[in-house]
C-alpha cells in the first residue's frame, strides 16, 4: 500500500514531484534517483498516471517470507500497467534474486514488472531534457488557448514539424512545448528542447509497454 513520506533523511532526497500539468496529484520520491525517474517518465506520451509505492508483496524466500514494496505503479495510456523498481545499476545483482520472485508473483497476478537503473534514467542526459520540459509543463494556459493551437498545429502540418516551423506560423513556441509535456503531442525519446525539434501530432500506436521500455533505452519484449 502506499504510505505518505513525511522525514528526511540527510543522505536521500525524500519529497514530491507535482505534476499539475498531467496528473491530478502530487507523485512522492524517497531518493534523487526517483525524483529523475519520475521526471523522465512524466515526459514519456504514453504515460497516464504514477503511483508512488503502490503495493507490498509477500515473497517466499525459501521457507521464509520476506515483503517487499516496490517504487512505482505506472498506467499508461492504453489501460496497460507496469510496476516498476528504480535501483542504482552497482546493486542489481545484490538483489536480483528478489526481483525475479518479486517478476513471477506480479505476473501471476496480471502485472508487468521492469527494473530501471540509473544508466537508463541519465543516458544520454533523458532526466535532464525531460526537466527542462516539465518547465514548459508548468506554464499557465487557457484550454481554449491550447485547444486552437493544437488545431492550427494539424492544419499546418501533415503530422509533424519542427518547433521552428509552426513558430513560423505563428503559433507559440512555448505553448507548444507546454502541450508536448502535457501529452498533447509528443517528441521522440532523444527529444531536445529547442527549434529544431520534430513535434509529432499523432499519438504512439501500438503496445506502450514497449513504447516506454524504449523510452528508456530498454529492449522491448
Amino acid at each position: 500500500m502506499t504510505r505518505k513520506v513525511v522525514t528526511r533523511n540527510p543522505h536521500r532526497e525524500v519529497g514530491v514531484v507535482n505534476p499539475g500539468w498531467l496528473l491530478d496529484h502530487p507523485v512522492e520520491h524517497e531518493s534523487h534517483l526517483e525524483r529523475r525517474f519520475v521526471i523522465a517518465a512524466l515526459a514519456c506520451p504514453v504515460v497516464k498516471d504514477i503511483v508512488h509505492q503502490p503495493l507490498e508483496l509477500i515473497l517466499m524466500n525459501g521457507t521464509k517470507e520476506e515483503s517487499y514494496t516496490p517504487d512505482f505503479k505506472i498506467v499508461f495510456r492504453d489501460g496497460g500497467v507496469l510496476i516498476v523498481e528504480v535501483k542504482p545499476k552497482v546493486f542489481i545483482a545484490k538483489h536480483e534474486d528478489k526481483f525475479k520472485r518479486a517478476k513471477e508473483r506480479l505476473l501471476a497476478d496480471g502485472y508487468r514488472f521492469l527494473v530501471i537503473t540509473d544508466e537508463m534514467i541519465d543516458g544520454q542526459a533523458l532526466a535532464a531534457r525531460a526537466l527542462l520540459l516539465m518547465r514548459y509543463g508548468r506554464l499557465r494556459f487557457t484550454d481554449e488557448q491550447a485547444l486552437e493551437c493544437l488545431k492550427e498545429m494539424r492544419e499546418r502540418c501533415s503530422g509533424s514539424a519542427t518547433v521552428k516551423a509552426l513558430v513560423e506560423t505563428g503559433l507559440s513556441e512555448a505553448l507548444i512545448w507546454n502541450l508536448v509535456a502535457r501529452h498533447k503531442c509528443r517528441v521522440p525519446a532523444d527529444f531536445l528542447v529547442e527549434p529544431e525539434q520534430v513535434i509529432f501530432i499523432e499519438t504512439v500506436e501500438g503496445d506502450n509497454h514497449d513504447y516506454f521500455k524504449s523510452w528508456f533505452g530498454a529492449s522491448p519484449r
